[in-house]
């Protein structure tokens, strides 16, 4: 009787102590639901890039790919400048499937960020949440997701490793970056770097790396720059459709004179 009881009891605690497939621990709950919540707003950039020599290209078209960040549910969407520099042509892959062409509509070479814009027709996407990167602090937890070495929709975990460093990168100096030990490789430049609620802090831009590829250090530019450098490229791209419109009016006004 008394061995029968103790079988029980072992039997019960088994039960009770062992992890259902369909269960997640708190924080890799966390994860999954950051994941779902930012992934529709990153997207994947392919481009298309020539060096002309007297105006033609001797070699095919060189391909290239990085990611982006929708800033506006109407088709705006950030990147790395480095990304779509010289580019002949860009596509942007959304995570609903669709291939959309895209224009580039401002830059600040100065701070590796350019503005694109697609045509998103009715099916709006879907923007990020902006957070504040003035308060970061070491060790917490971010999530970067991305479009690595063309692996669309990818993300990896880590942690703030430093904030405010400086680096040097394609002969530029940028301060005040976020340093971070998440996963960071070729293609994930203009990807996010969200918070455990979801939100951007940042906007992986490069690596420090004598292979290529990660080796733990990666750097982001943080989102508090990213949102005083946007609304100016925004505004120099209202005033130029502004003056495009002026002068389709002039020019219209023109011609009918002429034909009275």
């Amino acid at each position: 009787m008394k061995s029968a009881l103790i079988l029980a009891v072992l039997l019960l605690s088994i039960v009770h102590g062992s992890r259902p497939a369909t269960a997640f621990l708190e924080e890799e709950s966390n994860t999954i639901s950051v994941y779902e919540k930012v992934a529709p707003s990153v997207v994947n950039i392919t481009t298309m890039t020539c060096e002309p020599e007297f105006f033609f290209c001797p070699v095919p078209p060189q391909s290239g790919s990085g990611s982006g960040i929708v800033l506006k549910a109407e088709g705006l969407i950030v990147t790395s400048y480095h990304v779509i520099d010289k580019a002949e042509s860009v596509q942007v892959t959304l995570s609903d499937g669709r291939h959309l062409k895209a224009q580039t509509v401002a830059s600040s070479p100065g701070d590796d960020l350019a503005l694109i814009r697609v045509d998103p027709g009715e099916r709006l996407l879907v923007e990020i949440v902006l957070g504040d990167s003035g308060g970061l602090k070491v060790g917490e937890k971010v999530l970067a997701i991305g479009n690595p070495f063309g692996l669309g929709q990818t993300l990896t975990v880590g942690v703030i490793s430093m904030v405010g460093r400086s680096i040097r990168n394609d002969g530029r100096i940028f301060k005040n970056v976020i340093q971070t030990d998440a996963s960071i490789n070729p293609g994930n430049s203009g990807g996010a770097l969200v918070n455990s609620s979801g939100e951007l802090i940042g906007m992986n831009t490069a690596i420090l790396s004598t292979t290529g590829s990660s080796i733990g250090i990666g750097f982001a530019i943080p989102v508090d720059r990213i949102k005083q450098v946007m609304p100016g490229l925004i505004h120099n791209y209202d005033k130029l459709l502004g003056w495009m419109a002026a002068l389709l009016i002039v020019f219209w006004a023109v011609r009918k004179s002429r034909r009275v």
